[in-house]
């Protein structure tokens, strides 16, 4: 334990004694430690480096965020700024119903996208998909880009959210399939921090100051040669990008041994991503092993998901802990932050939501090596709890706000510091962790169909919120976010009593807890 303190990601902690050369114990076995002290070994302690990120799994790793992750978050924060001048252009006010659905309109498309994600992954390959779902999004960026009027952009918006669906079903699936143990978690969060930045990116290019830069001065209220057709063109430059250095990747060793059965295709891909034909055979014998634990058959069917009790718990917890990130309402404060802003008297309310944004990268990065550290369970609570009371906080900012902008009140103020720390504690909890455990909760037979149903669920959520947040909105007015606050108190006691803690642990062992948990349920439950 004493010799711990110095290990750093990547290294192992061998101990074995002088007369025999395998370790006795693993660095994590505190009962073996204490075994050996007791019974007086005399053992030989070493620090193993081992190298984690090679140039395969890197680059792999860069063009999955690049292409899937930071698509996502761009889509995700495209309108926060952009809705007015988009109301203006084709002649719309804020209540029509073609804004709403430009704003829903991603997670109409990302609904079939995300449900279909899975189907296709095992189909034609976790990295095949990602190259093919290029098609979707470049046809959607173009349709916006050249939009004249709100028909074409709502249909270019739904493509390219229907893209973005697939996206957030294979890229995270993938990432969690070439990642090693040690490193899974901090992998995992990288898709999240992806989407952060390109949410922020979303809110920098949409600044009043960036968005109307090329306002003609002898007609400043002609909103039909903006550089808006500019700035939802962003995307196509990651789609080249991706479609050009994807295919030196290597396919996931995952789905080449449990769907293809090509043992020596998926050594051949671990090989390439480890740098180290040992740790290859390594982790071949792993995927033997589970197998043996899980099933002879080769992948799991719907029905098999819905009726094996294990399996549909894990469903359960996935589906649920999608439902807390989409239901805490984290739609609303990125597409609506102006709004938000503006009703609790802030000026200059574009500027503070880049701000949110830029607060929303810089948590997620540092909740990378948090991940593995505090473990994803722990987090998620955490995150919870200091939610709820940013949006006690922010739900009283806005029944006593003022909407004059000319001198900002205490509720302008505690307004902005209450969605600054909500925005903290969404990126380090429910905003990470549910795309990363979709990945840890089940086998590789089973985790195509599952990872498929628990990203539906997600876009459904996301669908709710951006189609209803309005009419919530001139339903309860300035009471609506304490409608949020009950979702997210009520998924932390969910989170409580089923998210098992999945940290540095195989699938096939997190397989096998939530075997046993399964267990504990009443047979007409589970």
């Amino acid at each position: 334990n004493e010799y711990k303190s110095y290990l750093r990601m990547g290294d192992s902690l061998v101990v074995s004694s002088d007369t025999e050369r395998e370790p006795l114990i693993d660095a994590e076995d505190e009962d073996a430690s204490e075994s050996l002290m007791d019974n007086n070994i005399d053992v030989t302690i070493k620090v193993e480096k081992t190298r984690v990120w090679t140039v395969t799994l890197v680059l792999s790793t860069v063009m999955t965020v690049l292409g899937c992750s930071f698509q996502f978050g761009f889509q995700t924060g495209a309108l926060a700024n952009t809705k007015e001048v988009l109301e203006k252009t084709f002649h719309l006010n804020d209540t029509s119903i073609e804004i709403s659905v430009m704003v829903s309109g991603m997670a109409i498309g990302g609904i079939f996208g995300g449900l279909l994600a899975g189907f296709a992954a095992d189909l034609i390959g976790r990295k095949r998909c990602i190259l093919l779902n290029n098609i979707p999004m470049t046809i959607g960026t173009v349709l916006m880009a050249i939009a004249h009027d709100q028909y074409s952009f709502i249909v270019g918006r739904i493509i390219a959210g229907f893209a973005c669906g697939v996206s957030t079903g294979v890229g995270p699936m993938y990432l969690s399939e070439i990642s090693p143990v040690k490193i899974k978690g901090a992998v995992g969060v990288l898709h999240q921090f992806l989407i952060t930045l390109g949410i922020l990116v979303a809110f920098i290019f949409s600044l009043d100051a960036v968005i109307h830069a090329n306002i003609d001065p002898a007609h400043p209220t002609d909103y039909n040669h903006k550089l808006w057709h500019v700035y939802f063109g962003i995307p196509i430059i990651f789609v080249v990008v991706q479609v050009v250095l994807l295919p030196f990747c290597p396919e996931s060793p995952s789905w080449l041994y449990f769907k293809k059965e090509r043992e020596d295709l998926a050594k051949k891909a671990l090989t390439k991503l480890r740098n180290d034909e040992e740790e290859a055979d390594r982790e071949i014998s792993t995927m033997i092993e589970e197998r043996t634990h899980t099933s002879d058959r080769t992948m799991v069917s719907y029905k098999e998901l819905f009726t094996t009790p294990h399996l549909l718990l894990g469903l359960v917890i996935g589906v649920g802990l999608q439902g807390a990130q989409q239901l805490s309402g984290i739609v609303a404060i990125l597409n609506y932050a102006p709004q938000i802003f503006k009703t609790a008297g802030v000026s200059n309310s574009d500027v503070v939501t880049a701000i949110t944004g830029g607060i929303n990268v810089l948590m997620t990065f540092i909740s990378i090596p948090l991940i593995d550290r505090l473990g994803r369970r722990t987090l998620m609570i955490i995150g919870q709890i200091f939610m709820v009371i940013a949006y006690v906080g922010l739900s009283l900012a806005q029944s006593f706000g003022s909407n004059n902008q000319d001198h900002m009140t205490w509720s302008g103020y505690l307004s902005i510091i209450t969605v600054f720390l909500f925005i903290i504690f969404f990126a380090i909890g429910p905003g990470a962790i549910p795309w990363l455990i979709i990945g840890e909760l089940f086998t590789a037979e089973a985790r195509g169909k599952a990872s498929s149903i628990c990203v539906g669920a997600n876009w459904l959520g996301q669908l709710l919120v951006a189609l209803f947040y309005e009419s919530i909105w001139d339903g309860l007015g300035t009471n609506t976010f304490w409608l949020f606050t009950s979702f997210v108190a009520f998924f932390l006691i969910f989170t409580v009593l089923f998210v098992p803690e999945t940290k540095k642990k195989p699938v096939d062992q997190i397989s096998r807890e939530i075997q046993d948990q399964a267990r504990k349920f009443p047979p007409f439950v589970f």
